[in-house]
């Protein structure tokens, strides 16, 4: 008897604590018993985004989730230049038409940036609409890709018979003779099958001002900084007046300007 009894509550249990569960997630995520102005209408919000940065440019994409009127957590992926604020552009004169080119330039940065972060509200949105004004702060992993850049140049070549002619050939900065050999940027595609990668992380903090006149779109502009470090250090720019000093830097502060725009909705599974 006792065997049958357990048996039947073992079982009831095992069916109901499912049941349960549920139940008490539901109740969680439930804003029946928030004030009207508190509820939120949609839970997630994802959204693209194009920045400006002091040493470059990038595109961004974030995978968010709206906690509550107050605060909003998202997953952020991104694309981003690096260069030194240093490079000045220059043209050469030794061939007309020539791509410009950056004396000193020792690498192309792209950055892949991978992060996660938060949004919490300072100054809500006045009923007959406006601005809402939110502080954000992120943080996640780097990935720095270096491609060598390299100059298009004219070199003395051997022809044979004792004589040389000038010819043109791709070098990196430091195969460089002078300057007055240079002609111009080689193509893209030079020094591709040389590429470096460096690994680093990212802090950043900003103001998020967002305009959205539609509830389920999101249209915002954020500004604010962003720390990032690479132990490693990236060769950016060397110093023509003194090549020995080692070129590579690991920390880089940079400010930053991004246009968001995407959508808020409900995951109804």
């Amino acid at each position: 008897m006792r065997k049958n009894i357990s048996i039947g509550l073992l079982t009831a249990w095992v069916v109901l604590c499912p049941i349960l569960l549920k139940a008490q997630e539901i109740g969680k995520g439930s804003d029946d018993t928030k004030p009207i102005e508190e509820r939120i209408l949609y839970s997630h919000q994802n959204s693209l985004s194009a920045t400006l940065h002091t040493q470059g440019l990038g595109l961004g994409f974030q995978i968010g989730r709206i906690r509550s009127i107050y605060k909003l957590t998202e997953w952020e992926f991104g694309l981003y230049t690096l260069r030194s604020r240093k490079q000045i552009k220059m043209v050469g004169t030794v061939q007309f038409g020539a791509r410009p080119y950056v004396y000193g330039k020792l690498n192309e940065v792209l950055v892949i940036r991978g992060g996660y972060g938060q949004q919490r509200r300072l100054y809500g949105r006045p009923y007959w609409g406006g601005v809402e004004l939110r502080w954000h702060y992120a943080a996640g992993v780097s990935l720095a890709i270096m491609k060598p850049y390299y100059y298009s140049v004219k070199v003395m070549q051997p022809v044979g018979d004792g004589t040389f002619k000038k010819v043109e050939a791709y070098q990196p900065f430091d195969s460089v003779a002078s300057w007055i050999e240079i002609i111009g940027r080689a193509p893209f595609k030079e020094g591709l099958n040389t590429l470096h990668v460096a690994p680093g992380g990212y802090l950043k903090g900003g103001l998020v001002f967002d305009f959205s006149i539609q509830k389920t779109r999101a249209q915002a502009i954020e500004t604010g900084v962003v720390l990032e470090c690479f132990p490693t250090g990236l060769s950016l720019m060397a110093d023509p007046k003194n090549l020995s000093k080692d070129p590579r830097q690991c920390l880089f502060f940079t400010f930053y300007l991004s246009y968001h725009w995407g959508r808020r909705f409900n995951n109804n599974y």
